[in-house]
């Protein structure tokens, strides 16, 4: 969870040119990151909405705050004001390609499970012959996903060019860059399953991709969604510190009724729900690494910082992370003891929903 122990390495000068970039692209100034403040809910255009917490991107540790608001009337969660396409690049960047791309794949690659459970939702339903994954990053689900559904053919989106790696490397069959908006406006009706993990919060409107989705389905196709669930407990147990804010890539954090309450009016009937089995037990672990890495110095001299980290620096974090380091050990314990109720329960950190694009009545979904 700590946000990129490791990178690729940079030589001096690399550095340098980075740095440069980063500093002249933010003291440029702030103000085109940013759409105007909101005054009403993105979501249900509802006028009673109210400061909910005050984030910083405490994963790559870049400048900024991030305001999130409330919504009284549907619960919906939101970035205000909220970050324009060139905000979004410049606190994406070096997050899951480019410098960060190392450390990605590393923790990508223990969510094999989490993969696994994902097709299961599908158990029992005709094999798809095509599925999109949107959002893809490296391509990891696909991955492990085709382990279980041979014969599929998974197509990938992702605005990084990791995607086009993965296409390379196998793990996905075709891969894109392309918006999802534009990428249905020519593959129209062509895909089995769409699967939106952990997508539709970090998009300007869900509403728009959701009916991308809807457009690129057959009748009777499904699409798989996973999002944060905003009504945890650990949200405001944790505060700011909550690892599912994930500020500022996090544009909305979605109530599951409301998610459910969309699809039913884009023409979807709701078929499988999870709450409680969709949680990921990391929840203190995530927070007390989240608050270490906020409070520390920075692991490495990363562009975007506004001076380099001294040696000193380096071994002050050092030798803090190697005394939490019962601590840490007691909320990865307490994490799994935790887990056991919540996946019986509705609560958790994430849910997943399968929906069904007009749902016929000969349909074996």
């Amino acid at each position: 969870m700590q946000p990129h122990a490791s990178g690729t390495a940079m030589d001096d000068a690399e550095l340098r040119r980075r740095r440069a970039d980063y500093h002249r692209e933010w003291t440029t100034g702030t103000d085109r990151f940013f759409h105007p403040k909101a005054e009403s809910c993105p979501w249900c255009g509802g006028k009673d909405i109210g400061f909910r917490i005050r984030l910083t991107d405490t994963r790559q540790c870049k400048p900024g705050t991030f305001d999130m608001d409330e919504c009284a009337s549907c619960g919906h969660i939101f970035q205000n004001p909220m970050l324009t396409g060139t905000g979004l690049a410049y606190y994406y960047r070096d997050s899951y390609d480019g410098l960060g791309r190392d450390h990605y794949g590393s923790v990508a690659e223990y969510s094999s499970s989490a993969h696994r459970r994902r097709v299961r939702l599908f158990d029992g339903m005709p094999r798809p012959g095509q599925w999109l994954d949107v959002g893809a990053r490296h391509g990891h689900f696909c991955r492990e996903a085709r382990k279980f559904l041979p014969g599929t053919k998974f197509w990938a989106l992702d605005q990084s060019p990791e995607i086009v790696h993965g296409q390379q490397r196998g793990w996905v069959d075709f891969a894109g860059q392309t918006p999802l908006t534009e990428f249905a406006e020519r593959h129209a009706g062509e895909f089995d399953v769409v699967s939106m993990i952990h997508y539709l919060e970090r998009t300007a409107s869900p509403q728009s991709e959701l009916d991308a989705a809807r457009r690129l389905l057959r009748d009777g196709g499904a699409v798989l969604i996973e999002s944060v669930n905003p009504a945890s407990r650990f949200a405001r147990l944790h505060g700011r510190f909550w690892y599912c804010w994930m500020a500022p890539q996090n544009l909305h954090l979605i109530p599951h009724r409301n998610m459910c309450r969309l699809l039913t009016e884009r023409g979807f009937e709701v078929v499988r729900v999870q709450r409680g089995p969709a949680n990921k037990p990391f929840d203190n672990l995530a927070a007390l690494l989240t608050a270490l890495n906020h409070h520390l110095p920075a692991a490495k001299s990363w562009p975007w910082l506004s001076r380099a980290v001294r040696p000193a620096e380096r071994w002050l974090r050092r030798a803090v992370m190697a005394l939490a380091s019962p601590a840490l050990g007691l909320a990865f314990v307490l994490d799994l003891l935790l887990h056991v109720p919540t996946s019986r329960g509705r609560g958790g950190n994430t849910y997943r929903i399968v929906a069904v694009a007009r749902l016929r009545s000969d349909s074996p979904w």
